[in-house]
């Protein structure tokens, strides 16, 4: 290995060198300096000198990494082989201007590792050759715009961290001829291959080629000079090209080959001989005898028979047969070729496809194929004649229908083959009419496989209601198109069905019923093509109309060929329910008309008992003529109501007949309330029964039944000037004020202090009186706010002044006549 110290090494920087700058040598852009490029200049002479006579195996490039850049991480250095000019002087440290390196080799990308100090690079030789060949004077670094990889190394400040290390091998030595050398095949009609193997390279002589001559012969013994064939261009011990045998069938050829390497003629290998030959193959004999039949045919099966042929230098592999036509067995059509067979033998036979047009010749030929594909000349066989006759066509073909909605039948008979032209089939083409008159064009329908002379099928009217349909029908045979039959049309034409109108009209009664039986009342139906057979209702129901609606479902099919008519049904009989209805019409091809839908009908939906009030169940009033307040509910079919209330076991009030019971009277929306005002009662128990009725069909709600009792009064009748009023008068107007709220769905008062006779003090009465004024005041409040009437309202009370000392008659007289007509 020899080593080369750096002799000189500079950075060049935006269009200078600049010792005066830095002494090392870096690569890529020094922010916002520019692009650096490092310049390594070695001794020329020493490494050129050795390149005449060896050339370099390895090298590398010693450097010395510094700060610069980002030192402490890895980073890719890239190297190229150039040319400089104007670099200083290595004691000189000013910046001198001078062009940019140029490049020779491509640029070759070396990590550098992270930190500073000496890092060994293992570099490309293709960067020694340059040097050595002269195409350049120097290596240098060269990032270009990046950055990133922004190096610094030890420069002209100390060139022993500036190495080039190269280990060179002297050259050369001849090549060495392949060791083998042969062909594939020793009788070829066409190229074979020949093959070799066993080169050598020489030292410092790479193998380059492979130079390849031939010579030929008529006896395998006696052989001509050799003359060039080609030189194959590889670098490979072995290999193999495509050759060609003697142009001479029957003929001779050998090769030879020799080792041709990268150090020149002077290094090439000897020559090496093929081991084999290969001979020109000669050619086979067609067969002496050819023979088709039978000499005239119709449908019959030709024969053809050949025998006498031979191989040449190789076997035969088989036969290529032709045929050949003619109208009088004179002039006669190009050969086409029928088949290829494999066939080792020297005869033999085959069965051809032959033209099945009447008054034609046909002539076949035999040519010997061997195993290389040769082929001898033709043999030409005798004439073969054909006589065929058209078929029949139908003598019957008709429709079974004149109208039809889906299929109809197609029948035909009478049809025939002719002379060597058998029945094999038919076919049928279609055209259409929208008035049975003008026509449109032809169209296949269906090729039938039928051998028979009669038959039918399954086939469709129009697509288009109202229009016509016509067929025609041919007889098909064996011997081919021309001798189709002719045509012959069908007797008669089918039109496509034209669908029923539904009924104009639908109508469904009645619209709200609260018995389930309805009727279904429809007119001005109308026939298509055919007559009406029966009419389909189907039905859709929804809750009270809303969405979603289900899915019609067929209720009745009724068997009538009229354009109008009634059918009564069962409706559902679920409260609420909401249905609808819609009818098609049927004809007698069962084809369905598109749908009419009638009006909404609903089941009749009982309206929400009334919501009581007042007062409590099993509650007591004092007075002889109640109210009771009552709040109707909602009617789910948004009917008005009728309020009804009876008393016991007596008569029905309600509020359209009896409009002097009800302070709201009349008929009566949903949650409306009302005060009922009643008969005039014993003292005792008694029972309430409410319910409401809508307002069309008078249907009931559930009845609400409460028990309440009609108590006497508790009073003691006080005598202004006259009664002392005592303890027990107050105890019974507390017990009779918390009756009241309970008649009237109010929690019982819990009095502020006890009055016991004998012992409660007089001056306190007129707390008692207030707290049983305040006690009955949301009572009076209650009555009056219910509803908007005032016709049962409490008139407003003026409570009497109490005075001073003993409690007063009149003031108690005043809540006792208070309490009775609540």
């Amino acid at each position: 290995m020899a080593t080369y110290q750096a002799i000189n090494a500079c950075t060049w920087r935006n269009g200078r060198y600049i010792p005066s700058t830095t002494d090392n040598i870096r690569q890529g852009v020094y922010e916002p300096f520019g692009e650096c490029v490092g310049v390594m200049i070695f001794n020329l002479s020493s490494i050129r000198e050795q390149y005449e006579d060896y050339y370099p195996t390895s090298a590398t490039l010693e450097l010395t990494r510094v700060a610069g850049g980002a030192w402490g991480s890895d980073r890719t250095m890239t190297l190229y082989a150039g040319n400089q000019t104007g670099i200083p002087a290595l004691n000189s440290s000013t910046n001198v201007d001078a062009p940019r390196p140029t490049k020779v080799t491509p640029g070759y990308n070396y990590l550098v590792s992270a930190g500073q100090g000496p890092k060994v690079f293992n570099i490309a030789t293709a960067l020694i050759n340059s040097i050595g060949s002269g195409a350049s004077n120097c290596l240098f670094i060269d990032g270009g715009s990046s950055t990133t990889n922004y190096i610094s190394f030890t420069g002209r400040n100390d060139l022993s961290k500036v190495v080039l290390n190269v280990t060179w091998v002297s050259r050369t030595t001849a090549a060495g001829a392949p060791t083998s050398c042969s062909v594939n095949q020793t009788i070829a009609e066409g190229n074979v291959t020949l093959s070799w193997s066993g080169a050598k390279a020489g030292t410092n002589n790479a193998i380059s080629s492979y130079e390849i001559q031939y010579s030929d012969s008529t006896n395998n013994s006696t052989w001509g000079s050799w003359t060039a064939l080609t030189t194959v261009a590889s670098s490979s011990t072995s290999g193999s090209v495509s050759v060609d045998p003697p142009n001479t069938r029957g003929n001779f050829r050998r090769f030879r080959i020799r080792t041709r390497g990268t150090a020149g003629s002077s290094y090439y290998s000897g020559w090496k001989v093929s081991t084999n030959t290969v001979r020109k193959n000669t050619l086979p004999s067609a067969p002496n005898t050819v023979i088709a039949m039978p000499e005239i045919y119709s449908n019959e099966t030709i024969n053809l028979t050949w025998s006498g042929a031979a191989g040449g230098t190789s076997s035969i592999k088989g036969y290529q047969i032709l045929s050949r036509t003619s109208t009088d067995n004179s002039t006669w059509d190009n050969w086409n070729e029928l088949a290829t067979l494999n066939l080792n033998a020297s005869s033999g036979s085959y069965q051809p496809a032959v033209t099945h047009i009447s008054g034609v010749y046909t002539q076949f030929a035999i040519v010997t194929i061997d195993t290389l594909n040769a082929t001898s000349v033709m043999k030409v066989s005798n004439s073969i004649y054909c006589n065929i006759t058209a078929c029949v066509e139908p003598s019957v073909f008709a429709l079974n229908a004149a109208v039809a909605e889906n299929s109809v039948v197609l029948s035909w008979s009478g049809a025939a083959g002719g002379a060597g032209n058998a029945l094999i089939g038919y076919e049928i083409q279609y055209s259409d009419s929208s008035d049975d008159s003008n026509w449109g064009e032809w169209t296949n329908l269906a090729t039938l496989p039928y051998s028979t002379t009669s038959g039918s099928i399954s086939t469709n009217p129009p697509t288009t209601r109202g229009n016509y349909r016509r067929f025609r029908i041919r007889t098909l045979g064996a011997a081919g198109e021309l001798y189709y039959s002719d045509w012959k049309n069908s007797a008669n034409s089918v039109r496509k069905n034209i669908l029923p109108t539904p009924p104009s009209s639908l109508i469904v009664t009645p619209t709200l019923y609260e018995t389930p039986i309805i009727t279904i009342t429809w007119s001005g139906a109308t026939a298509g093509t055919s007559p009406i057979k029966n009419y389909v209702i189907q039905r859709s129901t929804s809750y009270m109309e809303n969405p979603p609606w289900s899915s019609f479902e067929t209720v009745a099919t009724i068997n009538s060929n009229e354009t109008g008519g009634s059918y009564t049904m069962e409706a559902s009989n679920s409260p609420g329910t909401a249905s609808r209805y819609r009818i098609g019409v049927t004809d007698t091809l069962d084809a369905v008309s598109s749908y009419v839908i009638s009006n909404t009908i609903r089941k009749n939906s009982r309206p929400e008992p009334p919501n009581i009030v007042c007062p409590m169940p099993g509650s007591s009033t004092y007075n002889t003529t109640p109210t009771f307040l009552i709040t109707t509910g909602v009617e789910p079919d948004g009917q008005t109501q009728i309020l009804e209330v009876r008393i016991d076991n007596g008569e029905w009030y309600n509020t359209v007949d009896h409009p002097e019971k009800f302070s709201t009277s009349g008929y009566l929306g949903n949650n409306t309330n009302t005060i009922f005002h009643a008969p005039s009662l014993e003292v005792g128990s008694h029972f309430a029964t409410f319910r409401s009725l809508d307002s069309d069909l008078m249907s009931s709600s559930p009845e609400v039944t409460l028990t309440f009792s009609v108590l006497p009064s508790p009073f003691e009748t006080i005598i202004p000037n006259v009664t002392k009023v005592k303890a027990s008068h107050m105890l019974d107007l507390r017990i009779a004020v918390n009756t009241i709220r309970q008649f009237h769905h109010m929690d019982p008062v819990s009095w502020s202090a006890r009055i016991v006779a004998g012992r409660t003090a007089i001056n306190r009465w007129q707390i008692h009186i207030m707290e049983l004024r305040t006690a009955l005041e949301p009572v009076i409040e209650m009555i009056n706010d219910f509803d908007t009437s005032t016709t049962f309202d409490i008139p407003f009370i003026t409570w009497l002044p109490m005075g001073f000392g003993r409690p007063k008659a009149d003031v108690m007289q005043q809540l006792q006549d208070l309490i009775i007509t609540l």
